[in-house]
């Protein structure tokens, strides 16, 4: 009972986690967090697809099944967690698997992704002393974590402004104005939006505010191909991922030392998509006044890695709980988890009608690329926060500086020099997220946890 008076005092939402709301409430509510959620399981197939030159139907496909995976795993984790946690695909993963699957194929990689989330769940069991808990002071580290936000956001801008905005045609770069005035439409709203409106859903909401700007001078442009989703059908099955990628784009499909290093980047990433979840885990649990265990938080872990593990196998990629919803719970002061649930059972339903994936799916492309600009500098002012806000001892510089300078360098690594390298420095060279994690990780356990950080 002290406990419950204690967390009432901390807490300043005027609905709580376990209050009623009327369906309509809940609706309304859920959809606030649906605007901020969405995005991700939109532009992940997008830069999978401009990447890999995917067709039509696959990209579509990927669309409906990342955002069907988001809105069943935001279900489950609202009502098991028992706290108002959204989930939606992890942008660590894409960086970590655009190199693995130019090397292995998608079916490799995605069996990489069952492999790793099923040795997740093995680390959280049993709930009360799973080895994350043990890991992740030395692995989820500012001096870690802080770089690898850098690089990724550095790397993935490739994807944003050369695969999307300019892409490659037989003849060299594309360069279409139309494409660019709408991908700085993108950009350009969400612009506005922080500096006219500086707080409030629509501010957390902006970048989907740009995406729909955009679609709009688009369609009125006569660039959305509506034929395509007017021949589509309504609906389309759940498939497994090797049915989805038959051919593994022309790979062999068999096992070879390639395939080790692929899983251990995975699992870096994955290292990363738990400390997200945890932090935010922690952040939502002292929003709305209540304690989060270990052994909670591990059941947390259990469910949400469980749930991507299911959907993983017919297509879509693991989830993390989004901290942009925390700023939503902040503004709306309503906490019940009954409007995140009602939130993923909006996200099964829009993912389920296969015409809406098709739609996003045929939107250009360069909206999206506009969209991962403002999306990757966000990114990359977190990971300078990160490293800002650490214990800036002579040793940790050195480390965070390190590990970004090497990330830069694998980055930007001209394909002619990487190619005449062993084929398993190929990969991590091709890998820069993974390698500036590796790297950091090393670092960091030989001289500050084994050698008590010298220079301090």
């Amino acid at each position: 009972m002290a406990d419950q008076e204690n967390n009432a005092q901390i807490t300043t939402l005027a609905i709580g986690v376990d209050d009623k709301l009327s369906v309509g409430e809940n609706i309304i509510y859920g959809l606030q967090h649906v605007f901020v959620l969405i995005l991700a399981p939109l532009i992940t197939p997008i830069i999978f697809a401009s990447v890999f030159q995917w067709d039509i139907n696959i990209t579509a496909y990927l669309v409906m099944i990342m955002i069907l995976g988001a809105g069943i795993e935001t279900t489950i984790q609202a009502r098991i967690l028992k706290l108002p946690v959204a989930q939606a695909q992890h942008i660590v993963f894409i960086a970590a698997m655009i190199s693995a699957i130019f090397a292995l194929g998608p079916v490799p990689v995605w069996w990489g992704l069952v492999i790793v989330s099923a040795i997740t769940i093995l680390l959280v069991i049993p709930f009360k002393k799973g080895l994350i808990g043990q890991l992740l002071p030395f692995l989820a580290t500012p001096v870690v974590i802080g770089p690898l936000f850098v690089v990724m956001g550095v790397s993935l801008t490739k994807a944003a402004c050369i695969d999307l905005i300019f892409p490659m045609g037989p003849e060299g770069v594309i360069i279409d104005k139309g494409a660019f005035i709408l991908a700085m439409i993108a950009v350009a709203v969400p612009v506005l939006v922080s500096f006219f409106i500086p707080k409030g859903v629509g501010r957390y909401g902006c970048i989907l505010w740009g995406v729909l700007a955009a679609t709009i001078v688009a369609i009125f442009m006569g660039r959305v191909d509506f034929a395509r989703v007017a021949e589509a059908p309504w609906f389309m099955a759940p498939k497994f991922f090797t049915k989805i990628f038959e051919g593994n784009m022309g790979r062999p499909l068999k096992l070879s030392w390639n395939f080790i290093p692929a899983v251990l980047i995975l699992f870096i990433a994955e290292i990363s998509n738990i400390t997200d979840t945890i932090g935010c885990y922690q952040a939502t649990a002292k929003l709305v006044g209540q304690k989060l265990t270990k052994e909670r938080t591990n059941r947390g872990l259990f469910v949400e890695t469980a749930a991507s593990l299911v959907t993983t196998l017919f297509g879509n990629i693991p989830c993390t709980s989004f901290s942009q919803n925390l700023g939503v719970l902040s503004l709306s002061r309503v906490g019940a988890k009954s409007i995140i649930v009602a939130g993923g059972i909006i996200m099964i339903g829009i993912g389920l009608i296969y015409k809406v994936a098709v739609f996003f799916a045929v939107i250009p492309w360069a909206i999206y690329g506009g969209a991962m600009i403002i999306l990757l500098g966000t990114i990359i002012l977190v990971g300078v926060q990160m490293i800002l806000a650490m214990e800036m001892t002579e040793t940790k510089k050195l480390i965070a500086g390190f590990a970004i300078i090497l990330g830069m360098c694998f980055t930007f690594m001209p394909p002619s020099v990487t190619q005449t390298l062993p084929l398993i420095l190929q990969f991590f060279i091709g890998n820069p997220i993974g390698s500036t994690v590796l790297m950091a990780i090393v670092l960091n356990l030989i001289f500050v946890v084994g050698l008590k950080s010298p220079g301090k």
